[in-house]
């Protein structure tokens, strides 16, 4: 099998969103025209730390049941044109551990919304919500 090596400046780097262990893994399609750099990094990557519905989209109340992004996964080639992209890939989520908050902020390069701190806070949610 052919390798091909390329020069290539580096990227940003982040931290991984759980403290201890994560679980409970899920496969969810993310519609990949709702997001937004916030998201998704220059590269196309989705960020570690996003969070997202079970039916792939961005939370919006506090009964939504929510997953979040482990680690860095490819979804797009860049984040300049979301909003037309059609093809919606599925990703794992994780429905069950420990969020640093602050490492996930740091991830996304801004705060958490409100809607997205009431659906990790909200009823049935297996992710606690580390402060710091």
């Amino acid at each position: 099998m052919p390798i091909k090596v390329s020069k290539t400046t580096g990227t940003g780097v982040y931290g991984v969103p759980f403290v201890g262990p994560s679980s409970g893994p899920v496969h969810v399609q993310v519609d990949v025209s709702a997001l937004t750099s916030r998201e998704v990094d220059a590269d196309g990557y989705l960020k570690p730390g996003v969070v997202l519905t079970l039916a792939g989209l961005l939370p919006t109340a506090a009964g939504d049941k929510v997953g979040v992004v482990p680690e860095a996964i490819k979804i797009h080639t860049d984040n300049t044109s979301l909003a037309g992209v059609t093809a919606d890939p599925f990703v794992v989520v994780h429905t069950y551990g420990t969020l640093s908050r602050d490492i996930t902020e740091d991830n996304l390069g801004a705060a958490l919304s409100a809607a997205e701190i009431a659906a990790l806070n909200g009823a049935g949610s297996q992710i606690v919500l580390l402060l710091t």
